[in-house]
């Protein structure tokens, strides 16, 4: 049976995929395992679907297509992230771009800032103590719930174009000090976050 699967050529294996009942991280894994040379089609077609399930889901009420992509893409992650990633929290899940937006003004950060933060693009041993406590005190959460979350491996950058040629990678992390000085902060907002310095 095998050989008839590397038969399959790749728009059969994508319809094949398609009309699965569900398009979870199992049956994902699966098709990758019994398809490997399909593995970037496969992955595309996976977040094509999973767009396509959040536009039909937001369909009562009226969502932007950048929305659509997002909770796309955030879906797509969390079925990936290994068994060991999904015991750590993400303390940002529960907030949408307006609650997003309304912490960042809280924490006196930029967007980009946060946005830094959620993605762990930032090396959590260069934020200081001081500063993992204000953030999870608005997130909500534990301090070592945050800095759990700002430890574990970075994710993908959601910004990326899901139509490229380049295979989406995990962007090298940088120095709080680095995002500081590259995160669209005032100069007041980086004379306080300096000041949070252990």
């Amino acid at each position: 049976m095998s050989t008839e699967h590397s038969r399959l050529d790749e728009e059969e294996v994508l319809l094949a995929f398609s009309v699965e009942p569900k398009h979870d991280r199992a049956t994902l894994e699966r098709y990758l395992s019994q398809y490997p040379e399909h593995a970037q089609a496969l992955v595309d077609c996976s977040i094509e679907l999973m767009m396509m399930d959040a536009s039909r889901a937001g369909d009562d009420v009226q969502v932007s297509s950048d929305q659509v992509v997002e909770h796309a893409w955030q879906q797509f992650q969390a079925a990936m992230e290994p068994a060991q990633s999904t015991a750590i929290a993400n303390p940002f899940a529960q907030l949408n771009p307006t609650a997003f937006k309304a912490t960042a003004k809280r924490l006196d950060v930029s967007n980009l800032f946060l946005i830094r933060l959620r993605e762990r693009a930032i090396d959590a041993a260069t934020i200081p103590g001081r500063f993992v406590q204000r953030l999870a005190a608005e997130l909500d959460a534990t301090a070592d719930a945050v800095s759990a979350y700002l430890c574990s491996p970075a994710a993908m950058v959601s910004s990326q174009s899901f139509r490229s040629n380049v295979k989406p990678e995990v962007a090298a992390q940088i120095s709080f000090e680095q995002a500081l000085e590259t995160s669209q902060l005032t100069p007041a907002q980086k004379a306080t976050l300096q000041g949070l310095r252990d």
